[in-house]
């Protein structure tokens, strides 16, 4: 097998580099499409949809219902194809789906439930605050984005993510003794150890610290667990043992709300400028949410490569907990390594990739660290 100067698979980060190109492209595509979605649906699309539906035999929330769901169907017509040549086909075509195509539909379908039904949810929650304060819908709003991702961030280990994945409690007793000591050693309290099983349908290895308060718990991934070393596991471990240690993701949530407070300010004062050159009858007409989210979306755009950089910093922050805790630099480097090779990561991306891309340190740059990296003196 050749390896790079880092150690990774040059085979397989030829790969790697092929999926990310190929993917690239069609996020082009993908992104042009749903601008021209965006354009017809904002231009007259959405204001014809609304006299469609307001001019049937049916209550008025039943109208709006109808509108959303209409909203939804073509987002979703867009997106499926997508979906299939990326999240299927090309998966599958590298090796690292282990999902048949049936399997595959049946996880987008839950997908599409799922965002059907937040989609009504919150774009009927959106038009009732624009009618019943229309300068402050949008400070209310906020408010209760904290609210639900408070709550969808207590609830996901125990009710969002078995609905795609199995998960139990580690079984090996050796390895959960010593995962839990690793937790105990960091001083991050934990509920338990879960082995989630990713290999039904992924040959991809990760692991996580996931939920608030009691349902916070370790979660790695079966092909995690067979596929490395336990020290190399533990490093793995020991680097989201990180996040928590150092309350990354009440860092993370707060940095987001700030971001989320000043684009909601912005497009609350922008749609109430121009919503009437698009044919939108008042703040609440439901015509109005496509151009309400294209405003979000593009309010959203310039925060991104900040975020991402923040991310990247709290990361290599982790990894340099990870070896402080592990004393093991050899294991985290070869884990780094397996990662990257086995989830078909880009470990050596050109510059703006990394800038617009990457929430992570690449692989590169880890490998480096642990490389020179020495135990503090105790």
């Amino acid at each position: 097998m050749a390896v790079d100067a880092w150690g990774f698979d040059a085979g397989r980060q030829a790969i790697a580099r092929r999926l990310r190109t190929m993917r690239l492209r069609l996020s082009v595509i993908r992104s042009v499409s749903f601008i021209a979605l965006a354009g017809f649906l904002i231009l007259g699309g959405s204001a014809g949809f609304r006299n469609t539906v307001l001019s049937l035999p049916w209550p008025g929330w039943a109208s709006t219902i109808v509108f959303l769901v209409g909203l939804f169907g073509l987002i979703a017509v867009v997106e499926f194809p997508f979906g299939v040549v990326s999240g299927y086909r090309w998966e599958k075509a590298s090796g690292l789906s282990s999902q048949t195509l049936a399997g595959w539909l049946k996880d987008f379908g839950k997908s599409l439930g799922l965002g059907l039904g937040a989609s009504i949810v919150m774009g009927g929650a959106v038009l009732w605050l624009l009618a019943a304060s229309p300068t402050w819908w949008w400070l209310i709003a906020w408010a209760l984005e904290l609210l639900v991702s408070a709550i969808l961030a207590f609830i996901a280990p125990v009710v969002l993510v078995p609905l795609f994945f199995r998960f139990r409690p580690l079984a090996d007793a050796s390895l959960r003794s010593r995962f839990e000591a690793l937790a105990a050693k960091a001083k991050v309290p934990i509920l338990g150890v879960f082995e989630l099983r990713a290999s039904e349908k992924t040959r991809r290895s990760n692991a996580a610290v996931m939920g608030l308060g009691r349902t916070r718990r370790v979660i790695v991934t079966d092909t995690l667990v067979e596929a490395f070393t336990p020290e190399e596991v533990e490093t793995v471990l020991a680097h989201e043992l990180a996040h928590q240690k150092h309350g990354d993701p009440i860092r993370g949530f707060l940095a987001g709300s700030l971001v989320s407070l000043v684009v909601l300010a912005i497009v609350g004062w922008a749609y109430a400028a121009i919503h009437p050159y698009f044919g939108i009858r008042s703040l609440h007409d439901m015509a109005g949410l496509p151009l309400l989210a294209a405003l979000l979306a593009i309010g959203s755009l310039p925060f991104r490569p900040l975020a991402l950089r923040a991310s990247r910093s709290r990361e290599a922050r982790a990894d340099r907990f990870s070896l402080e805790l592990t004393k093991d630099p050899s294991s985290f480097v070869t884990a780094m390594v397996k990662l990257h090779d086995q989830n078909l990561g880009v470990a050596n991306p050109r510059a703006w990739e990394e800038w617009l891309f990457y929430g992570h340190p690449s692989g590169r740059d880890r490998v480096e660290m642990a490389r020179r990296f020495r135990p503090r003196a105790t």
